[in-house]
């Protein structure tokens, strides 16, 4: 379950285990004391764990017996700590999870493969978006509310949910859903009515959602027909725009607002023969590079609080099969782990 980003999964399907992206939360301007990170981490012989940092301590959520990881992470205002992930049981499924505070709650049926990709906490509700399998094994684009499933497709065609939103009574989600000629098509969902964003000629895949205001925002990566190559993209109320040329593979993952820019999360490869990669956010859809791209680099989360930019993310080693999961401030790195395990950090909360 070490899982890196969709350019991995396209070839089976857009979001195939392709649980890289996050959800993000309107800016909190009121100032943060803590980080919070999810992701997961290995060492030794033990299986990838479900793991959430706070300020660089790292909290386990499972005990590596068998394979998990945290997808997302949301801090409500009581401080209350959720993670969204997943963890494969007995039968070696994995199965749709959150955590709250430690406490696991199981979301899946426990038969079929189910993922939890992206949690959001309203009030008392909490929201669950992610995608199960039904009994044909077609996975179903879904979301749980107070463990409650509500299902977003009918089960004809994969689709999978990988973020969402929920903007005063509104429930937003997006993702993909595969078409008749197999390609997968992003789409978001408002309320559980579909809006489809690529027009299914190639795979696109939507990774995050954010509303401000009456804008709906969402990102992505789509496959180019002329290179094959992936291109990350941006809709601002279903308009499009590249923020790559699809020279060089790059994707998105992560979204943030703030006083009206717009900031995306991702990779651009620096070429097209080996595994370099630069980790990068877009900030109005100019590219801001974390890394020079001499190594495997990606960038998942985003927050903003006032003037600080964090990022979080992960670099991977191609000769040890180990990663480092570090973050940046305002482009500052520091690593949380030091590479002699397999860690990988998703998203990023302040607190």
């Amino acid at each position: 379950m070490k899982m890196k980003s969709l350019l991995y999964v396209f070839a089976i399907g857009f979001g195939i285990l392709g649980c890289s992206k996050s959800s993000e939360r309107p800016v909190n301007t009121s100032g943060y004391n803590d980080i919070y990170i999810a992701g997961a981490e290995a060492s030794g012989i033990s299986s990838d764990k479900a793991v959430y940092w706070k300020n660089g301590t790292a909290y386990e959520l499972t005990d590596g017996t068998n394979p998990a990881e945290a997808m997302d992470i949301y801090v409500s205002d009581n401080n209350d700590v959720y993670v969204a992930g997943c963890e494969e049981n007995s039968n070696g499924k994995e199965i749709a999870k959150y955590w709250k505070n430690g406490v696991a709650v199981t979301l899946g049926n426990g038969i079929t493969l189910s993922i939890a990709n992206s949690i959001f906490v309203s009030g008392n509700d909490v929201y669950v978006g992610g995608y199960e399998a039904n009994n044909a094994g077609i996975d179903v684009a879904k979301y749980w509310k107070n463990g409650t499933a509500i299902s977003l497709t009918d089960g004809t065609n994969h689709a999978e949910i990988e973020n969402i939103f929920i903007s005063g009574n509104d429930i937003y989600a997006c993702g993909w859903e595969k078409n008749t000629n197999f390609f997968d098509v992003a789409k978001y969902w408002k309320n559980g009515t579909a809006v489809s964003l690529s027009d299914g000629t190639k795979n696109c895949g939507a990774a995050t959602i954010l509303i401000s205001g009456n804008d709906i925002h969402v990102c992505g990566t789509e496959q180019s027909t002329s290179s094959g190559t992936y291109v990350a993209k941006y809709w601002k109320n279903g308009l499009i725009t590249n923020l790559t040329d699809g020279t060089f593979p790059a994707e998105t993952y992560d979204m943030a607002i703030s006083s009206g820019d717009v900031y995306i999360t991702g990779y651009h490869k620096v070429n097209s023969v080996n595994d370099d990669a630069k980790a990068v956010y877009w900030k109005n859809g100019t590219e801001i590079p974390l890394t020079a791209g001499n190594d495997e680099t990606f960038a998942y989360g985003i927050a903003i609080n006032g003037d600080d930019i964090v990022v979080s993310g992960t670099t991977y080693s191609s000769g040890t099969g180990n990663a480092t999961a570090k973050y940046w401030k305002n482009g500052a790195v520091a690593n949380i782990t030091d590479g002699s395990t397999y860690a990988n950090l998703k998203t990023v909360f302040l607190k």
